[in-house]
Formats: structure tokens, sequence, C-alpha cells
């Protein structure tokens, strides 16, 4: 029977219940060890560090174990610690460095001085082809909404890349919160009264790596966002999951988190706590009576009968060995409640599917074989990813239709009690006749006005038209690939491979897809600059794989019987390509390509951090590992420790001047101000800072451009909100961002043949610019190179020696100012106009290098609290 708890007595007695459960649940209460780093009893990352890998050690870390995720999460967490080395609310930290460092610029009035520094456009790659690999994908969708009278149109949220929608039923896509720092997005509501007002719920709530900052509203549908009353800060741990709108009153929202359930009965401009103490990964409102809501945690399920005021706590039916539960509702029977739990407690079997008939009252169990959780296609297996990935859909027409998603997607007729597979994680060539979904599916949406089933998965979108039997990949037009690091070729600015989170390595050769060479995770990568068919990459925990046909063929090269990071770092010999290292629990070295490894150990270097090597003297190395740097002058044989003098803080890259390998430059995660990058010319012996002004946001990479001296040590640094360039004729940093969505940048590569450089960016896929100049020789500007295209509001300013040609359509409306300005002449070709309400100069004159840089905003800004 529900127990049930009026709001005022709620937290009391919620803490009774809480420490009663703790203490009586030591012998039976399935251990989730997601908690262990996602709920933690401390901050302090050390401590949960060890704490995971003690609770690992000697078990299970392959699939399902969830060990993944946690080596996610320390990966991306361990370069963004506060200075006392405990985690913190990063997206909170990147939006409080990014809006500093805008009113310093216009404080400076730098902001009214406009020149153009980067030109970046996209390179466009959102989709893919399968090569080697074995999980093709573009990148992570979290969720899914719908228009309320369009069905053509609706809008995904990813974890790392922001809002996207489509308007052609996901033939194209355009993003909508470029312009701000990264946000994940775990919740879509769109107001059905007016669909220019939209809500959206921030972090990654499923893998917790980007925190939740609280939801954000627009109602110039997003050209400008709010925040709500509803914003968590630098020390708030808090994850969301599921935001939803009242079907009759607009005004009223619920979002599920980590925390309980918040309310808002003023579209946003307060809350309500109104269930604390407990966790809320699902929402749901009764169908044909609101009044109803329904919620459900790890183990635990609650109802409301005035609209969330009061809970119920049901248990009649429901297990006590769950570790998060799904739940939806159906048109078709207003009473049921369908409840979808795991993890696997067999081979075969599940916790159960679950089924209520009297609005959440209580539940009888329909099914708990075979286990629909896990990888295999007939359910005989004991994986699961729970926590991490569930999900669950009911045909509003037909009550006893509905799919399920964890790894893969499974369908019943009968209402659960029985299952069939109907998306297999690997059968992308559709050789094993299910059909192909990308693994870890976190949401299954079915639209209102037409019935057609949406999947959100670590991979991407898709469709199915007859509820799960076909599906349809929607992703392409979606560049939201989370990039990790890439390399490049000079002599073919055309080819690059790179590793991304979940959907592998990949090889680019041009054009808008990418080849798929290995599955899983991806990383460090290299391309012998001799011989652009010899590749080297890794999937995640330093699986290091080699190729001598361009990435067709691999096999496997890692280093036995070693702790290994993550991301494992790797460097090239570019005089010896056979000469390579790799960075462990100590420095490996092949002198024959891979087959076979030493281990260097005089002076105890560590290498899991990063490491470079010399271009003009190969044999000097560096290494790093925490806050320490190494370095060897003879190959590895030796090391001396050059950290003296650096940060505290843990290292994130090395660049090395390659006409000097004495001349390195690293950078440096973390939040201690004015200690981002540092400069030696002496190879360590002593270093000088050059951080400068950049914000206190982790700096994640340096890339150095070889100009002979001219202008000397130019370095562009990829951070957490973007590039950022600076040479030796100037005495500080500029934004290099003209036209780059405001995200974490992992990875910068130049090619100097070609005058670009390309930037990985963790969710916004690969973009490309030329490299800096006062001022360039010509552009061609066109609505698919215009980042902000459609509906840009801001300023954009182009400043060219010869010759500008635009077919751009300016669009933004109020306080969109664009200037063309050339030597010579300014083309505006077929297609170009500017609407009503625009600003648009052009003039003939030479570039005006005095100007100052500036941060040249995109569509989707930040436009302070509501008011």
């Amino acid at each position: 029977m529900p127990i049930f708890i009026p709001m005022k007595k709620f937290i009391k007695i919620g803490i009774f219940v809480l420490v009663f459960v703790y203490s009586g649940s030591l012998c039976s209460q399935v251990i989730n060890p997601r908690d262990l780093w996602q709920n933690p009893q401390t901050d302090n990352f050390a401590t949960i560090r060890n704490t995971v890998y003690a609770y690992y050690s000697g078990r299970n870390k392959g699939h399902g174990s969830g060990y993944k995720q946690f080596r996610r999460w320390e990966y991306f967490n361990q370069n963004r610690l506060t200075t006392d080395g405990k985690i913190t609310n990063i997206t909170a930290r990147n939006w409080e460095a990014y809006n500093k460092y805008a009113e310093r610029l216009k404080a400076d009035n730098q902001f009214s001085l406009l020149s153009t520094t980067g030109n970046w456009s996209s390179l466009g790659i959102d989709g893919y082809t399968n090569g080697a690999g074995w999980n093709p994908g573009v990148g992570r969708v979290n969720v899914i909404v719908f228009h309320p009278t369009d069905a053509s149109t609706f809008w995904v949220g990813t974890p790392a890349g922001g809002l996207w929608k489509t308007t052609n039923g996901g033939s194209d896509w355009t993003p909508l919160t470029d312009g701000m720092p990264q946000i994940g997005v775990s919740g879509i509501a769109v107001d059905y009264t007016n669909t220019d007002v939209m809500y959206i719920l921030t972090g990654d709530g499923d893998a917790g790596d980007t925190r939740s900052i609280g939801v954000l509203k627009t109602t110039d549908g997003g050209i400008t966002w709010l925040s709500t009353g509803l914003t968590w800060t630098i020390n708030d741990n808090v994850r969301g999951y599921k935001l939803i709108q009242h079907p009759t009153s607009p005004n009223i929202l619920l979002v599920a988190a980590s925390n309980g359930v918040w309310e808002t009965e003023d579209s946003g401009a307060t809350w309500i706590h109104r269930l604390s103490g407990a966790k809320s990964y699902d929402l749901e409102f009764k169908p044909g009576d609101p009044s109803y809501i329904y919620t459900a945690g790890s183990s635990e399920f609650w109802v409301s009968t005035n609209t969330g005021n009061n809970w119920s706590h049901t248990i009649t039916g429901l297990p006590t060995n769950a570790s998060r539960m799904a739940i939806d509702v159906s048109a078709a029977a207003p009473s049921n409640v369908y409840l979808f739990a795991g993890p696997s407690t067999d081979t075969g079997y599940y916790v159960g599917f679950y089924v209520s008939t009297n609005s959440g009252s209580s539940f009888s169990m329909k099914s708990n074989t075979p286990n629909i959780l896990g990888y295999e296609t007939d359910g005989q297996d004991n994986k699961d990813q729970t926590t991490y990935d569930l999900a669950l859909a009911v045909s509003p027409s037909t009550a006893g239709t509905l799919v399920t998603g964890g790894v893969n997607c499974w369908k019943s007729t009968n209402t659960g009690s029985s299952f069939r597979i109907v998306s297999k994680w690997n059968d992308y060539l559709g050789q094993q006749g299910i059909g192909y979904t990308h693994a870890d599916i976190h949401n299954l949406a079915v639209n209102p006005l037409n019935g057609w089933l949406y999947c959100c998965s670590d991979g991407g979108i898709y469709r199915s038209k007859d509820f799960g039997e076909n599906w349809t990949d929607l992703t392409p037009g979606l560049s939201n690939t989370q990039w990790y690091r890439i390399a490049g070729f000079e002599s073919n600015v055309n080819l690059i491979i790179g590793g991304t989170q979940d959907n592998g390595s990949n090889k680019w050769t041009g054009g808008t897809t990418m080849q798929h060479i290995l599955g899983a995770d991806g990383g460090y990568c290299m391309i012998d600059p001799t011989n652009q068919l010899i590749m080297y990459y890794e999937d995640e925990n330093g699986d290091l794989h080699k190729s001598m046909d361009g990435g067709n063929t691999n096999v496997g090269i890692g280093v036995p019987n070693s702790w290994e990071p993550f991301i494992t770092p790797m460097i090239m010999n570019h005089n010896v390509t056979s000469t390579i290292y790799a960075g462990y629990d100590t420095i490996r070295k092949s002198t024959d390509g891979g087959s076979s490894w030493t281990t260097l150990l005089t002076g105890n270097p560590l290498g899991n951090g990063a490491m470079a090597i010399g271009i003009n003297n190969p044999n000097r190395l560096y290494a790093s590992g925490g806050n320490n740097i190494w370095r060897s002058d003879n190959s590895g044989s030796s090391w001396t420790n050059v950290s003296s003098g650096l940060s505290a803080q843990p290292i994130t890259h090395i660049a090395v001047n390659p006409d000097n390998a004495m001349d390195v430059f690293v950078t440096f995660g973390g939040y201690t101000d004015g200690q981002k990058v540092y400069h030696s010319t002496s190879g360590g012996a002593s270093w000088t800072n050059i951080s400068g002004s950049l914000p206190n946001v982790s700096a994640n990479c340096i890339a150095f451009e070889d100009n002979n001296g001219s202008p000397a040590n130019a370095v562009y640094v990829g951070t957490d909100i973007g590039v950022f360039y600076k040479n030796d004729n100037m005495t500080d940093w500029i934004p290099f961002q003209n036209g780059l969505p405001t995200v974490p940048v992992f990875d910068l590569l130049i090619n100097k043949t070609s005058g670009v450089i390309r930037a990985a960016t963790f969710g916004r896929g690969l973009w490309s610019s030329d490299l800096y100049t006062i001022c360039p020789d010509s552009y061609t500007l066109t609505p698919v190179n215009d980042p902000s295209n459609p509906n840009y509001t801001g300023v954009q300013d182009y400043e060219a020696n010869t010759f500008i040609q635009s077919t751009r359509i300016v669009t933004g409306g109020i306080g969109t100012d664009v200037t063309y300005t050339a030597g010579n002449n300014i083309q505006l070709l077929t297609g170009f106009h500017v609407l009503g309400g625009n600003q648009f100069k052009a003039a003939l004159g030479p570039c005006q290098s005095a100007k100052k840089a500036k941060v040249i905003p995109v569509s989707g800004t930040y436009a302070g609290p509501m008011q």
C-alpha cells in the first residue's frame, strides 16, 4: 500500500527513512557503483578515485560494469579540480569565467573595436561509413521533444553540444545554443501555446560529466537564453534527468533531478522543491488527469494526486533490488503506469517489467526474463548499464505495445509479458537481420502527431515509423561529435584521424562523412609523416592499434600488464618513424612500430598526462603526469624532472618548437587564475608564465605555428570556452573565436602548408580556420559556411586585403550589425539579402590592423536572468 507523506513533514521524515533504509540494507541493497562517483560522500577527487578503484578491484571491468563510464568521468574531471583537489560544477565554472572575461573585454572597450580574428567554419562531418569498427555513430543524444502541431519539427538535446532543431523531419539541423559556454541538455519543454518559448534542463544527467546549472528559458526561439529561478552554481553537485510541462497549464513545469523533484507555477521565475531526499530519474503526467504525477528513482516510485504538492510512496508489488527505474503512460489506458527496472540479476534475468492498472497505487510484475538490458540477442547474459541508460516508450494508441531501451531495443506487444529484440548495438550492416541503433539508449519517445518512435542513443538519433521494426538514422546534419584527439598529414590537408567519445576512432578524407575505423572510445592517434597509410590509434584504457592500409584493417599493439590512463598519450620520432612512445604507468618505447616494447624507468618519469618530441632533435622528449614534467635528451634512456617553477595544477598538453626542441610550452587545467600557459627556452630549466589574461578555465591543448620567427612564438591555446592566440609581438592573448561555438576545444592541429588550423571540440565536431593574420587575402561567404545562420544576432566584421564575395542572408533582426571591408571589391552575389531590422555596411578600404580583437558571438547567446 502507498505511504502518504505530507509536504510539510516530508524532509524530516525523509531523513529518518533514509537512515533506516541504509542501516538495514548493508546485506540486501544492490550496490550502485555509479553512486561512488556521481553521489560521493566527499568532494575530494583522490578519495573518490581510490574508492572506485577499490570497488572494482577483482571485479569485472568490461561491458555493463560501469567502469568505462567511471574512467570517462575521471578523465574529464581530473584536470578540472579546485586548487585543493576537489570536484566542482565545471559547467558553472566555465559560465562564471566566460562572463568575467566578456565583462573585461567590454570594460577595455574591445567590444566596440572590431576585428576579424579567426574565421572558423565547421568541417561538416555529420555522417559515417563503417570500416573496421563495430559501433559507428556521430555523437551522443540525450533527449527529444516534438512540436505541438508540426510533426516535422522537433528538438534534440545533446550532452556536450547543446540544443538542436529540425524543421524537416531530421534532414537538416540547426544549433540553438552555440553562443553560450558548453551545456549539456537532458530535458526540453516547448510551450504548446507559443513555440518560441522553450525551456532546457542543463547538464548531462546520465553520464554526469557536465553537471546542471539549472533550467534556461528562451522567449525568442533560441536566439537568446535566460536563466530561471532554478539555478545551480559551482558548489552544487546536481544532475538533471527530465523536464516536463503541464498539458493544460503551460506555466507549470517539473524537473526530475538527482536531488528530487522541483516545480514552477510561474513559467520558471520561482521553483519549489516538491520532493527532496529522493532521487528522481523520470516523471510523467497521467493522461487525461494531470493532477496525477508519477516519478521513479533508483528503487522508489512516488505518486502525487494534487499536481506535485504532496507525494505518496508506492510499495505494493514493486521490487526492492532495483538500481534505476524508467516509467511511461499511454492515452490508450490512462490508469496504467508502466515501469521498467534494472539491473540484471543473473544470466538471462533482470529486475523486471511491472504494470500498475490503478494509477500507481500498486504494481504487478509481467516478466523478468530474458535479460533485455544486456548485449545478447537472446537475452542470455548478465550485463546491463542500467544507471547509465534506461528508456521506455509505450504506444499512445495500443496500450500493450511498448519498446524498452538499454544497450539494445526490445519490443513487447503483450504489455511486457514477453519481448523480442528489435535493434542491436552492432548490427550496423543489417547482417543479423535485426536493425541498428547505436548502443546505450537514453531516451525513447513517440511523436503524438504521427505515432513514430524516436531513439536517442550514444551514436545519434534514430526514427522508426513502425514502432521499432525498422530504423532510420537521422543524425547526419547533427555535428555533435565529442572529439578527444586528432592527427593529420601535412601534404594532405583533407586527411585527419581522431578519437571520439563512444563513437570510436574515425578517418576523414574530405566531405561530410567519416570512416569508422575502430570502436569503443577513441583517444590519441598518429599518422606516419612519411607514409599516410601507416596509422596508430587506440580505444580506451591504453589498447593501441596499428594500421598499414589507411585504417581499413588494424592489429592490436597495446602494452600488456600495465596500468593505463583512459586516454593514452602517444608520440612518434619523425626521423625514424618506427620509433614510438606511449604513456602508461611508466613510459613505454617501441623501435619496431609497436611489435615489441621496453620500459623507460631511469628518472621515474610518467607519461600518462601528455607527451611531446623534438622535430629538429628527436632524441629530446617531454612527458608529464599530474603537475610534473620530465625531459629526456637521449631518446628516453634517462629523464630529468624539470617541473620547478611551474603551476601546481595538472599539465594537460605540451608543444615543442619544431626548429628548437629546447623551446617548449605547457598548458594547465584546474582553476588557479593566471596559471594556464608556461614557456621555457631552456628545455624546462626555467619557466616563464605567459598566461596573461586568459580566462580561468581549463587550458586543454596548445599548438605552435612555425613561422621561422616572424612572428616568434606564435601559439594557439584551446580551452573549455574556445581558442586564444598570442605571439611575441603581442602583450596579451586575443580571442581567436570568430564563428567558433563556445565549446571545449580538446585538440588543435596546424597544417602550415595549407595555412589552416583545425579544432577538435568536445561536443560540436571538427572546425577549421585560416591561421592568424592581421588581414586575410579574401573571403567567400555563403550560408553554408556561416556558422550562425540563420537568426544570427550580434556583430560580424569581415576584412580582406583584396575582395569579399557573399551570398549570405542576414536575418537576425534588431542588434545585428554586419560589416564587409575589402581593398579592391565587394561582390554581393545572387542570393545575398538583408532583412528589415538588420544593419549592414560595405566599404572599400585597407584593413585596420590597429583594431583590437573581440569575441564575435554566434546564435544562441545568454542574455541574463529572467526579469
